[in-house]
């Protein structure tokens, strides 16, 4: 069994080549400078990606979240739509201690439909899923905008 590696300047390269996303929306997604990506970016004559005889432009904790970004990007959108949503709001009640019941208020779902959601996603309708689906991404951004940790300032 071969395994690939997955090479970050790669990926972003291609996005970028795709029209997917651009340096400037890096640079604004991530605050890393835009000499610095656009150097974590360059291929060099050699055709080995990202290596140059500079040194290192980025911190690890920049690589680490170019990296994620990267994943999310590009491998993100193959996991199905209700195990992200799931995943959304098992974040809030594991993650920022919320229970069921305060994301169905602050969602304005009802209760009864998230539990129906979190048991089995196909039994509640598309409408109602939609609805808690983008009512869940604005709670876990707002929430995320708040944490200590935040990149927003």
């Amino acid at each position: 069994m071969m395994t690939q590696t997955f090479n970050t300047a790669d990926e972003l390269r291609r996005c970028i080549a795709e029209g997917r996303i651009s340096e400037g929306a890096l640079h604004a997604i991530t605050g890393i400078s835009s000499d610095a990506l656009r150097s974590f970016l360059k291929t060099t004559p050699s055709g080995d990606p990202g290596l140059s005889t500079a040194p290192a432009t980025l911190s690890p904790t920049e690589e680490a979240r170019l990296s994620g970004l990267a994943a999310q990007l590009t491998e993100g959108y193959q996991v199905d739509d209700d195990v992200r949503l799931r995943a959304i709001i098992e974040t809030l009640t594991a993650q920022f201690d919320l229970t069921h019941q305060n994301i169905a208020l602050l969602t304005q779902i009802e209760l009864d439909d998230l539990e129906k959601f979190l048991s089995d996603p196909r039994t509640i309708r598309w409408e109602k899923k939609y609805a808690l689906g983008i009512r869940a991404s604005y709670l876990i951004h707002a929430v995320a905008n708040a944490t200590p940790n935040s990149t927003r300032s």
